[in-house]
């Protein structure tokens, strides 16, 4: 009875203990502790995980990566714990090459503290340069449109590796160009892969990610808007891919060698346009693929017939820029079919249409003339002598030139100046040479 009665009273103690104000800011308090002691344990567990990573990189394209690097190092559930940015030196650009011109990577790694490292100065190859800094400090290096290969070395530095975002579907279009190759080919579907850096050959590597982009729907593809969708594509598949790195490494998969092709380096020459040679739509889809980075160009034979009947010849290259296929032209009308390289003003649309080797017309809104600024077509009709809104692209010799034909501007004797002058003033003969003299005139 006396137990029984001393267990009910100790209970009720320890009710009115437990609900009792002080004992509850006490629980509260431990509580807290707890937790923050718990989340601290878990905070240096992802400090653990972080990466610190060299990104190497150098255009636009790489740009929009660094960015979402840099996005997500702020951000609470980061995988990142510091960035480093590798690029080539600063480059002098411009008129007379005057101007100091960073590459666009460099302009963000500057806005947001990042430590900048410069590749040596005008070197091919990454061959014997070593990574400023402390090696060991680095655990992986992401490599976007860098326009070095990366040495086994400097690749094996780096505790996981290198690993690198490139837009294509790999194997398909290994090499420095595969956005362009891709418009070349007319493909329907292209891509981004997220590989692993291969030490002994350029996109060799295995295969971490992969994600494709339908491009069946878009009319006339052209690099420009390619490439940012793709890099926007990229950016994210590259994000997903250091989140998920270790996963991702344990199931990458080796490329099919029996499905390689390659994608070289666009080079200038293939800009030169040979009319006689080539079809309207495979000159419209070379400009959609490589006239952003070097114009489609054509020479034009500009003449002039001197006083004393010489002839001097000038071959200029043109640029054709705005370039597409029209749906009617003016040269479909002609009487007789023109030949390969014959251009003509529409003034309908104000843009010159050139006859091309299968006898469709592609149209340009302005040329531009190698050393000059861009002109429209309609400047261009009438500041380079050509009669009746028509003349050719082409060399042409001096047994090919006649007076009257386009391109071809005959210097005047001074007597034809003044009877010019005359009639404008409406004076006659006489009364203009006891006014002026003979000599009056151009020339003088």
């Amino acid at each position: 009875m006396l137990r029984t009665s001393f267990l009910t009273s100790w209970s009720k103690s320890c009710q009115r203990s437990i609900q009792s104000p002080r004992f509850v800011c006490h629980a509260r308090f431990y509580a807290t502790i707890q937790q923050q002691q718990q989340q601290q344990q878990q905070q240096e567990q992802n400090d653990k995980k972080k990466l610190r990573v060299v990104f190497f990189g150098t255009d636009d394209f790489a740009v929009k990566h660094l960015k979402a690097l840099i996005t997500d190092k702020g951000k609470s559930n980061s995988c990142i714990e510091s960035i480093d940015l590798v690029c080539p030196p600063d480059r002098m650009t411009g008129r007379k090459l005057k101007t100091v011109t960073p590459s666009p990577t460099k302009g963000i790694a500057e806005l947001y503290g990042i430590p900048v490292h410069h590749t040596p100065e005008n070197a091919k190859t990454l061959d014997g340069w070593k990574l400023p800094g402390n090696r060991d400090g680095y655990d992986l290096g992401v490599v976007v449109s860098f326009g070095y290969f990366v040495p086994s070395d400097i690749i094996h530095g780096f505790k996981k590796g290198a690993i690198n975002v490139h837009p294509s579907l790999l194997p398909k279009y290994r090499g420095a160009a595969p956005i362009q190759h891709t418009i070349l080919s007319g493909d329907d579907v292209t891509g981004v892969t997220v590989q692993e850096l291969d030490d002994k050959e350029f996109d060799a590597g295995r295969i971490l990610a992969q994600e494709t982009l339908d491009i069946s729907r878009i009319k006339a593809p052209n690099y420009k808007d390619l490439k940012d969708r793709l890099s926007s594509m990229g950016k994210n598949l590259l994000m997903d891919t250091l989140h998920n790195l270790d996963y991702l490494k344990k199931n990458a998969k080796v490329q099919d060698l029996s499905q390689v092709t390659l994608a070289p380096k666009i080079k200038k020459e293939w800009s030169e346009i040979e009319f006689k040679d080539m079809d309207a739509w495979q000159i419209e889809q070379l400009y959609r693929a490589i006239g952003e980075q070097y114009p489609l160009r054509t020479v034009f034979t500009f003449t002039r017939i001197k006083r004393s009947k010489k002839i001097k010849q000038r071959y200029l290259t043109m640029q054709l820029l705005n370039m597409y296929l029209p749906h009617d032209s003016p040269l479909y009308y002609l009487r007789e079919e023109p030949e390969p390289g014959t251009f003509m003003y529409d003034d309908t649309t104000k843009t010159l249409h050139i006859y091309c080797a299968d006898g469709v017309a592609i149209a340009v809104t302005h040329i531009k003339a190698e050393g000059s600024t861009a002109i429209s077509a309609r400047d261009f009709i009438n500041g380079y002598e050509i009669r009746d809104q028509i003349g050719k692209f082409g060399h042409f010799t001096e047994e090919d030139i006649k007076p009257g034909m386009s391109g071809v501007r005959v210097t005047k004797r001074r007597e034809e100046y003044n009877k010019s002058i005359r009639r404008r003033m409406k004076m006659r003969k006489h009364e203009f040479e006891e006014l002026y003299g003979r000599k009056a005139g151009r020339g003088r």
